[in-house]
């Protein structure tokens, strides 16, 4: 079947550009032009322990994760979310937090507070089109909904 295996280009990256104001009225911006990559990564804390009774085996325990989405591709003005992130550049604090959406092509979607990081605006060759990165980490745990559902699922 053609469905079978999806491309990346099928999952869909939003951005709160009005983090100020309420949810409910909530701005969101498309992130994908200019988008090349998407690389997501979830970095594990872990508890290693061996127990007497496991006969000198550990004992692995997942205690924390460390979820992000580093976005690298060329700077597009005038596009709403890489315009509002380029803003940030020389920002610190709140101002760089917001929320991020991601609906992957089964349709679960994944909502939650992240701080946006490594903003880079511009670079490269001066024949090359400019470059752009950033990184969104998750602040604590996403509310992730499966598609149809409603409700919350991990």
């Amino acid at each position: 079947m053609a469905d079978d295996f999806v491309l990346n280009y099928r999952n869909l990256y939003e951005i709160n550009t009005t983090p100020d104001q309420p949810d409910e009225t909530a701005t969101w911006a498309v992130i994908a032009a200019g988008i090349s990559t998407v690389d997501p990564s979830f970095d594990d804390e872990t508890d290693d322990t061996t127990y007497y009774d496991g006969e000198g085996f550990s004992s692995l325990d997942v205690t924390g994760i460390a979820a992000s989405l580093q976005f690298s591709g060329h700077r597009k003005y005038g596009d709403p979310a890489q315009d509002y992130i380029a803003g940030l550049a020389f920002e610190v604090g709140e101002k760089r937090k917001t929320k991020l959406r991601w609906t992957q092509p089964d349709g679960k979607q994944i909502t939650g507070n992240v701080t946006i990081s490594g903003i880079k605006i511009t670079g490269g060759d001066a024949n090359a089109k400019s470059d752009f990165e950033f990184t969104v980490t998750f602040n604590g745990k996403p509310e992730v909904t499966d598609a149809g559902s409603g409700g919350t699922g991990a």
